[in-house]
C-alpha cells in the first residue's frame, strides 16, 4: 500500500553510491588531521572534495535529492584547515 520512507542508513548508502568522491575527500581530509606527511592527504582531500562538489551539482541537475554536497564541503573545509596548519607548522620550524 504505502511505501515506507527510507531509513537514515539507506539514505547514506544512496549518497555514497552516487557521490563517492565526497566521502573519499572527507576521509582523506580527516586522515590528514591525524597523519600529514608532506601535506599529501590534505591536498588529495581538497581535490577529491572539489570533485565531489562538482558531482553533487551534476546530481542536483539530474533531479536527485541526496547529492552529498554537505559531505564534500566538510571535506574541503577540513582539508584546507589541515593544509593551513601544515604550512603554519612548517614555517615555524624554519
Amino acid at each position: 500500500m504505502y511505501a515506507t520512507p527510507p531509513t537514515r542508513r539507506e539514505k547514506d548508502r544512496e549518497i555514497r553510491r552516487n557521490n563517492s568522491m565526497a566521502y573519499t575527500g572527507l576521509v582523506l581530509a580527516l586522515v590528514s588531521c591525524l597523519l600529514n606527511p608532506l601535506a599529501i592527504p590534505s591536498i588529495l582531500g581538497i581535490v577529491f572534495s572539489a570533485i565531489g562538489i562538482a558531482k553533487s551539482a551534476e546530481l542536483e541537475g539530474a533531479g536527485r535529492q541526496l547529492t552529498g554536497r554537505g559531505t564534500a564541503i566538510a571535506g574541503l573545509v577540513v582539508g584546507i584547515a589541515s593544509t593551513a596548519y601544515f604550512l603554519w607548522s612548517f614555517s615555524t620550524m624554519l
